[in-house]
């Protein structure tokens, strides 16, 4: 189990710090003291903060990082499917075929059918937040979008866009699992535009990142990321053949860092 040291004027504010940089809950904590507080003589000489490590406890971590929040009822996968669709269904990829096989109807009836199930199964999630919300699936090369139109955009966001990328998580796994590693569809999904916006935001943030980088010739980092913001960081940056880019860190606190790759500064001056 990771942990996280922090310090402050009191035991109270390193406390208090490490709730707000972990984005977590004094209950989410485990918390040890390292070191008292010590005003010192005077409160000049000898003057000491406190220090403090954490541990998080109590919050369900998965294998992608994803923040999941707890549902308002059991989502049981089986009762999200309609009896005409199976729910142990073999897994098929979407990913571009010749277009003769593209354009066959078996094709076309497999993709229909994958789209209906996760429109189905989102349908039955949002039922049960509630939310009063229609969702629109359209499939575009390899992935399959799902549109969510209603009232509660702001809801279905959530902070950072959380609860939608916890809707878009629960999905793909539903779908994908059981799917191998090679084969997985990709499902996305938005409403208002959101992932666009956020992948717009992202890539100016990554280029400017990158920008920073070449001319400084030093590391820069980014600030913590969930796994599908640093997916796209890492698709946008792989363009860019005078840096690379990889990921640090744990949990919440996980960042990707820009490096400069050698030769970068030669080729710029000779530009």
């Amino acid at each position: 189990m990771s942990s996280y040291e922090f310090t402050g004027k009191s035991v109270k504010d390193a406390i208090a710090k490490a709730c707000e940089e972990l984005n977590l809950a004094e209950d989410n904590l485990e918390v040890e003291v390292m070191e008292e507080s010590a005003r010192g003589f005077l409160g000049i000489v000898g003057q000491r903060d406190a220090r403090i490590r954490v541990k998080i406890i109590n919050v369900a971590k998965d294998e992608s990082d994803f923040f999941v929040p707890e549902a308002p009822m059991d989502l049981d996968t089986q009762t999200l499917v309609q009896p005409g669709i199976e729910s142990q269904r073999p897994c098929s990829s979407l990913e571009e075929k010749p277009n003769t096989e593209m354009s066959s109807p078996e094709g076309a009836h497999e993709e229909s059918r994958i789209e209906q199930e996760a429109l189905t199964i989102l349908e039955g999630i949002l039922h049960r937040i509630p939310v009063d919300a229609q969702v629109v699936a359209s499939t575009s090369g390899n992935a399959i979008t799902l549109d969510i139109k209603g009232d509660g955009s702001g809801l279905l966001i959530g902070k950072k866009g959380q609860t939608l990328d916890a809707l878009q998580f629960l999905l793909n796994k539903i779908i994908n699992k059981n799917c191998s590693s090679d084969n997985k569809i990709e499902l996305i999904v938005d409403t208002e535009n959101y992932q666009q916006r956020k992948s717009e935001n992202l890539r100016e943030t990554a280029l400017r990142m990158s920008l920073k980088a070449k001319k400084t010739l030093r590391p820069v980092s980014f600030n913590p990321m969930s796994p599908s913001e640093r997916r796209i960081i890492h698709l946008i940056l792989a363009e860019d053949s005078e840096v690379y880019t990889k990921s640090y860190g744990e949990g919440l606190l996980r960042r990707i860092i820009v490096y400069p790759k050698r030769g970068s500064a030669n080729k710029r001056r000779r530009r």
